[in-house]
């Protein structure tokens, strides 16, 4: 017995990991490395680009000098489209030189990214287990809102076949990839949000400063922030401060023209992520009004669970898995309905033990289940099953 325990501890030792991860510059991307890094018997290896571009801006990686885990910097082509990127060098060095046990895709099973590391994984990392991470919500049948979805299709196939096992970001996710026929391990892992979302100093509200709700994100028309101005356009009283870029905010500008509330919005582009607590805090209520297409649904709403972390009572609308990241730490609204959106605004505006109680709600959840400590533990465990 005592023998055999010695020998579990030394092949937990050896236990290398190679993650490939395309946001592996983004500061909670380190804070997530940091962590499975940090597990106890854990050799971390991380490949991703030097720059990458995230929501329009431009993420530059320079691991910092105290790094726990070994960095392989490498390059890739179409930077700002996730799917479609993939590596143009590095990917053959990073997979030679760290010879993981387990590679882990944070990448969707249909990317060219995840395609690559497949085939480069034959020739450098043979016994290697392979995992994908999914965020699907969606079950398409092999079919891609793309031009190039014949090829998605194939690469999804040649995962599901080379592939040890899955990681799903909610359980909507795995329904999805076991209405696929998926059968091998599957492990439920939300990310987590970096560390400095939860720093306590949440603040009682300001009684001179008007009732604010407030977005953070991609301004797009599936992300429904034309809703949340149309909202505002209703309540004579309701103040709007968003933030971010995207290809529909010029005609949400202009809607908010239209309806005579631009005096009453303020535009922020977006920023980098320590900003974004206190642009939350500025907020007395955080709304999520994503609505689903024929194409795409809410796949977390991280926005939301950064929002309640940060102790903003949170509104969000019932897209995709938007119910699963809140739980009944906030209200759900019925997606696509200004209705039920300015009943919940309301319903916050008027009762502050209902913002209170919201408060403390969403910022327990948010420590409970979404944290990179917890994350690390769950993905590291399941590692070690299928090793």
């Amino acid at each position: 017995m005592i023998a055999e325990t010695t020998n579990n501890k030394q092949f937990l030792s050896n236990m290398r990991i190679l993650i490939v991860d395309k946001t592996a510059g983004l500061e909670s991307s380190h804070e997530r490395h940091r962590a499975i890094a940090e597990r106890p018997s854990v050799d971390l290896h991380v490949l991703g680009p030097r720059r990458w571009i995230e929501n329009g801006r431009e993420v530059v990686w320079n691991p910092p000098e105290d790094c726990p885990y070994a960095a392989h910097i490498g390059a890739m082509f179409f930077k700002d489209y996730y799917a479609r990127a993939g590596y143009s060098a590095g990917l053959n060095r990073a997979l030679a030189s760290s010879q993981p046990d387990v590679i882990q895709l944070l990448e969707e099973p249909w990317s060219i990214s995840a395609w690559q590391t497949v085939m480069a994984a034959v020739v450098y990392a043979p016994t290697a287990r392979i995992l994908f991470y999914t965020w699907e919500t969606i079950y398409r049948p092999w079919t891609y809102p793309s031009r190039a979805s014949w090829l998605y299709g194939m690469i999804d196939k040649i995962l599901h076949h080379r592939s040890t096992a899955a990681v799903c970001a909610t359980q909507s996710a795995k329904a999805v990839l076991l209405r696929k026929g998926f059968s091998k391990p599957i492990l439920t892992a939300s990310y987590g949000i970096p560390s400095f979302f939860f720093n306590d100093n949440t603040q009682d509200l300001i009684p001179n400063r008007p009732f604010t709700a407030g977005y953070v994100g991609r301004i797009l028309y599936m992300k429904g922030v034309d809703l949340l101005i149309e909202a505002a356009a209703a309540l004579p009283d309701l103040h709007l401060i968003i933030a971010g870029s995207g290809e529909d905010q010029g005609t949400m500008q202009e809607r908010c023209r239209e309806l005579g509330i631009a005096d009453r919005i303020k535009w922020r582009p977006p920023m980098p992520e320590r900003q974004i607590p206190e642009f939350l805090r500025q907020m007395d209520v955080f709304v999520l009004p994503s609505r689903t297409t024929e194409g795409w649904s809410e796949q977390l709403g991280r926005a939301a669970i950064e929002a309640m972390a940060c102790g903003v009572p949170t509104i969000g609308s019932s897209s995709g898995a938007i119910p699963e990241a809140i739980g009944g730490a906030g209200l759900i609204f019925k997606e696509n309905s200004l209705q039920s959106l300015v009943e919940k605004i309301v319903r916050l505006r008027d009762c502050a033990p209902a913002r209170n109680r919201l408060r403390h709600a969403g910022r327990e959840r948010a420590i409970q289940c979404f944290t990179w400590d917890r994350f690390a533990g769950d993905l590291c465990s399941f590692y070690r099953t299928l090793l």
